[in-house]
């Protein structure tokens, strides 16, 4: 397999609007990506405390990222007017992805 990059969008948001952000991820950006070719995944993140959470997604890509960067770019001006804040995106290069599924069996191994 091609190496696997990542690319990183992170921002603090009110707790309250994690509800429409997480609408706007399943019903806009991810149908999106994953009619995208190169597109592997997604993974959300919320920190677990504060009335500010850091929310972080990133999505996972095999070498190409034609088209992504559009996307990405809707999605950030999405949260940012829904939350007032401006999300910032760094790229890096995927060194190892693991996920088993509640069996215990891998479900996902990327390298």
């Amino acid at each position: 397999m091609p190496s696997v990059k990542s690319r990183v969008v992170s921002f603090f948001t009110d707790a309250a609007l994690i509800p429409d952000i997480v609408r706007s991820l399943d019903d806009e950006v991810l149908p999106r990506f994953q009619a995208l070719p190169h597109f592997v995944g997604f993974v959300a993140l919320r920190s677990e405390t504060g009335p500010r959470p850091e929310v972080v997604g990133i999505s996972l890509w095999e070498t190409g990222l034609e088209g992504s960067e559009a996307v990405s770019e809707e999605f950030r001006s999405e949260v940012h007017r829904v939350t007032g804040t401006k999300p910032s995106r760094r790229g890096y290069d995927t060194l190892r992805v693991m996920v088993y599924d509640g069996d215990g069996r891998v479900c996902v191994d990327l390298p």
